[in-house]
């Protein structure tokens, strides 16, 4: 449990409505598609981070008229850190101070954007993220799907304008700036397009089903001759195709 309490996930949560998207998706999938995507994309990294054993998590959610809680996501009602009219960058600093003032020695922000994140990566991640080295994952294009920081490296988040573009190699950039070490996770890619979302939608229908289906029964072995002999006899013995009676046991005289 202590190591647990140690770790930290944060992941930045919106509501599943148009004006809530991103341009980029909205661009590449219009508004109502894209919506359906983001939402599909923030069900699939919060399903993987909620089931992650080793970290407690944090949730930044700005709650709408429509969607005032997290029972979209998860009937649970997970709870979360509520935010307000905040930017990107704000919200990320908020949740990393959340996290670091609830007792995490290192938290992990993760891109629900980037859907091939493995687990084993996030033990990477944790296992790599001290005083003096930074993690950063990074997506094809240079965006971010993972940034780890203790409490000590959160000044690399004072200055604006880390979040967006080739965000990870910015971010790398200030890292090394900082006399620090950069750690990478495995590069990956993040669904910003047809093509990409389409590469997530194959590599899903590879995946082994959840619950195997029940194994076939094995072929029935013919019976040998002579239990069908036996079975004839019996049935010889029938009556108007009724099963044949069985004579009774005889009983045992008196001692």
């Amino acid at each position: 449990m202590a190591k647990k309490r140690d770790n930290c996930i944060i992941l930045l949560l919106d509501a599943p409505e148009p004006e809530k998207i991103s341009q980029e998706l909205k661009t590449a999938f219009g508004p109502e598609r894209a919506a359906h995507v983001n939402s599909d994309l923030l069900l699939n990294i919060y399903k993987m981070a909620k089931a992650f054993p080793d970290a407690i998590l944090i949730l930044s959610y700005e709650k709408t008229v429509h969607h005032p809680d997290l029972t979209w996501l998860d009937p649970e009602d997970p709870g979360f850190l509520e935010v307000k009219n905040r930017s990107l960058e704000d919200r990320m600093q908020d949740a990393f101070r959340l996290a670091f003032f609830t007792g995490a020695k290192k938290a992990l922000l993760l891109s629900h954007l980037s859907p091939e994140l493995k687990k084993d990566w996030l033990y990477q991640a944790f296992d790599s993220v001290n005083d003096k080295t930074v993690v950063v994952g990074p997506n094809q294009e240079g965006s971010l799907y993972l940034l780890g920081l203790t409490q000590q490296n959160m000044k690399l988040l004072e200055t604006p304008g880390f979040s967006h573009g080739k965000s990870a190699e910015t971010m790398a950039e200030r890292v090394k700036k900082n006399k620090l070490s950069v750690f990478n996770t495995p590069e990956t890619y993040a669904v910003t397009g047809e093509e990409a979302l389409r590469k997530w939608m194959e590599s899903r229908e590879v995946l082994p089903p959840l619950f195997h289906a029940a194994d076939p029964l094995p072929p029935q072995q013919p019976e040998a001759p002579q239990a069908q002999e036996h079975k004839k006899h019996h049935k010889r013995h029938g009556k108007n195709g009724q099963e044949p009676l069985i004579p009774p046991t005889p009983e045992k005289p008196p001692l």
